[in-house]
């Protein structure tokens, strides 16, 4: 068993946690552990079509026990296995292929099953190699190119394709994730679709033109005999626009062989859970990698890839894009007199009110200590101007306790502001010029805002003097 673990199969082939599940059964040593991985790997290689299962004729007839490694002239002898009952019984080679415990499924080729197929997406829903958390993995296209990307190694007798509704920033390079004009949506069976409902698509000519042009492109990849269109419902409840349960898009399965409407449809809707299912979950993960845990506004690490991200956006749709970069005011006195407890009040409180005074769709990031940034979408000057005066003149106060007394607190900001395209088109060029305006504002006197001008003449914005 460890020669057939450490030398006969071809780990490599494995995902990391299997890989590392193998290490450890062979440091362990026990025999059924070794067992039990064993049949593990087999039946992901197996799986994977790396492992491909034939008969060798011997003395005693034709012997099955035999897989051979893909692309290679090697055989690989899987006795041991199949000589342990329980195991055997439990390997995917063990009965007919073809065979299924609930009896032949209408409407479905001699290859596939559903019953296969549901057994499959069983073992993907516990897949772990989704990726999570790496940069701009918060966007919707990126999230969802990833989840088609993990499903196509499982699905080769389909082609999956997602619509969006609204436009996304996609992935680089070719994808199957396209956004639609209002053109496309006022044409065809798009047009006559009733919200949250499916559609049977018999021929490639009634296809969205985006997946023909696809299909054009990739001719060796795409074909069709028949393909269903099923929404794309939006996951997460905490969806700063209130769009959570939304129909977002549609995911369109492709299919290559006849496997009847109703089937089809089964499985279009059962892999768009699963969508939505890695979506929340990917987006919990990144909401957890990129929030500051102490006052729940996004961080550092968000900022500096969502504000690259809404400029490109900015850039796209030619739309002008805010930044702001503010300093509480001496909140090191308050910590020095008041203890670190009571600054960190302050600071949820300050993040708390920031978010109270912007829109949802704008970003409240804390970059520092009592640093933070707003990313303001869609917001030209003098708009920006408009949030930066109601800012200026906001109250920030909280009620602290203070060796027995309470105390309301009361604090300031400093602002630097700009606003592409007129300050720049690059991001970090559009950073260095706020952070010069926020000490500008700093070395002014603090609790005023300094906006960029090309021409030098920086224009200032102070609270109105009825306020003080």
């Amino acid at each position: 068993m460890r020669k057939l673990l450490s030398e006969d199969l071809p780990l490599d082939a494995a995902g990391p946690r299997l890989r590392h599940a193998v290490r450890r059964a062979l440091a362990v040593g026990n025999s059924d552990r070794l067992l039990a991985t064993a049949r593990l790997l087999v039946s992901d290689l197996i799986r994977q079509g790396v492992l491909l299962r034939v008969a060798v004729e011997g003395q005693n007839g034709l012997d099955s026990s035999y897989c051979m490694v893909k692309g290679t002239d090697r055989l690989v002898k899987l006795a041991p296995l199949e000589e342990n009952p329980a195991l055997q019984a439990s390997l995917p080679f063990s009965q007919d292929p073809h065979s299924s415990p609930h009896g032949p499924q209408p409407g479905l080729n001699n290859q596939t099953s559903l019953t296969d197929f549901a057994g499959m997406l069983g073992a993907m829903e516990h897949a772990q190699d989704l990726e999570i958390g790496f940069p701009q993995s918060g966007e919707t296209g990126v999230i969802l190119h990833g989840i088609l990307r993990l499903l196509a190694k499982f699905t080769p007798q389909f082609d999956l394709f997602v619509l969006l509704f609204e436009e996304e920033i996609l992935p680089e390079g070719q994808n199957r994730i396209f956004t639609v004009s209002s053109s496309d949506m006022a044409s065809g069976w798009l047009a006559i679709r009733q919200p949250t409902h499916a559609a049977w698509i018999p021929s490639p000519e009634e296809l969205p033109g985006f997946i023909q042009k696809f299909g054009q492109r990739n001719s060796s990849q795409l074909s069709f005999s028949s393909a269903v269109a099923v929404p794309l419902i939006k996951p997460f409840d905490d969806d700063p626009m209130g769009q959570a349960g939304r129909e977002l898009g549609l995911l369109f399965l492709v299919a290559h062989e006849d496997w009847g409407r109703s089937p089809l449809l089964r499985l279009a809707k059962r892999l768009s859970r699963f969508v939505t299912r890695h979506w929340q979950h990917q987006h919990e993960v990144n909401q957890r990698i990129h929030t500051d845990s102490l006052t729940k506004v996004y961080n550092r690490a968000f900022f500096d890839n969502q504000f690259t991200l809404e400029l490109e956006r900015a850039r796209r749709s030619d739309q002008p894009l805010s930044l702001v970069i503010c300093d509480i005011d001496h909140f090191k006195s308050v910590n020095d007199r008041f203890m670190h407890h009571n600054g960190d009040r302050v600071l949820k409180m300050v993040a708390r009110r920031l978010r109270e005074e912007l829109r949802r769709i704008d970003h409240v990031c804390r970059i520092g200590g009592e640093e933070f940034a707003l990313i303001l979408p869609d917001t030209p000057h003098e708009a920006a101007r408009e949030v930066m005066d109601r800012l200026v003149n906001a109250t920030f106060k909280e009620e602290i306790v203070h060796n027995g007394e309470l105390i309301n607190l009361d604090v300031t900001f400093s602002f630097g502001a700009v606003t592409f395209p007129d300050a720049g088109a690059d991001a970090f060029e559009l950073y260095r010029k706020a952070d010069a305006m926020l000490f500008l504002s700093k070395d002014s006197g603090r609790n005023q805002c300094h906006f960029w001008s090309s021409e030098g003449d920086h224009s200032q914005l102070l609270p109105d003097s009825s306020n003080a």
